[in-house]
C-alpha cells in the first residue's frame, strides 16, 4: 500500500513539476557567443592582432604589413543545451518551454501555470509537448513540418489543429521554392541528437 501511494505522489509531482529553464555559465556564454561572432564576422581582436606581409596599396612605406582580413566560419552548430540556454536568456520561453533535438525533429515540452481562479485545474501546471520535422527538402527549400501535438496523453487529430498537422509551417513564410530571398545561402541545415547544424553557402 505504501509502495502505491508513494507512486502515485511521485507521478502528481511529475505531471506537475515546472520546467527548469537552462543557465548557461560564464564559459558556455563565451563559447555560445564566440560561436556565433564567427558566423557573423571576423572577431575585432583577430583582426588587429593578425597581420600580413602583404603591402598596402598606395602606401609610402611598402615594407609596412597590412592587417590581415579573416573570413568568417560557414558553419554553426549548437548544442541543445546551448540552444535552451539562449531560448531562456533571450526570451521569457525558459521557464515553460524545453527543447529536445533528435535526428531531423525538434521535440518541444511545454508546461504553463494554470491560473488559481480558472474554473477547470487551477492552480496545476498544464503540460503538453510537440514533434516538429525540420530539414531542407529536395530542391533545398525549406520544411519545418508539425507531426505531433499530444496533451494530457491524447495524440491531437489534424482536425483539432486548424489543419496544420502534416503541412510546411515555413511555406507560406519562405515560399516553397528554394530560391526564395529568405532562404538563399543555406548550403544545408541538419537536426542530429543534442545538436543543431547550419552550413551557409559561399
Amino acid at each position: 500500500m505504501l509502495l502505491i501511494v508513494a507512486t502515485v505522489a511521485i507521478t502528481i509531482w511529475w505531471i506537475q513539476r515546472p520546467i527548469k529553464p537552462v543557465v548557461l555559465s560564464a564559459e558556455e556564454k563565451r563559447v555560445v557567443e564566440a560561436k556565433l561572432q564567427e558566423v557573423r564576422s571576423t572577431p575585432l581582436s583577430a583582426r588587429d592582432e593578425r597581420l600580413s606581409t602583404a603591402p598596402r596599396i598606395n602606401s609610402p612605406d611598402a615594407s609596412t604589413p597590412q592587417r590581415l582580413y579573416l573570413p568568417g566560419g560557414k558553419e554553426l552548430r549548437l548544442t541543445e543545451r546551448e540552444l535552451n540556454g539562449l531560448l531562456n536568456a533571450n526570451t521569457e520561453l525558459g521557464k515553460t518551454v524545453r527543447l529536445e533535438l533528435d535526428t531531423d525533429v525538434i521535440n518541444a515540452y511545454l508546461a504553463i501555470p494554470i491560473p488559481t481562479n480558472f474554473p477547470v485545474g487551477g492552480g496545476r501546471m498544464f503540460r503538453a509537448r510537440g514533434r516538429f520535422h525540420l530539414a531542407l527538402s529536395k530542391d533545398r527549400a525549406p520544411v519545418a513540418m508539425l507531426e505531433d501535438v499530444t496533451v494530457l496523453g491524447l495524440s491531437l487529430p489534424k482536425e483539432w489543429l486548424g489543419g496544420v498537422k502534416g503541412k510546411n509551417l515555413l511555406a507560406d513564410a519562405v515560399g516553397e521554392r528554394s530560391d526564395a530571398v529568405t532562404w538563399k545561402g543555406i548550403k544545408s541545415l541538419r537536426i542530429v541528437p543534442e545538436a543543431i547544424v547550419l552550413e551557409v553557402g559561399d
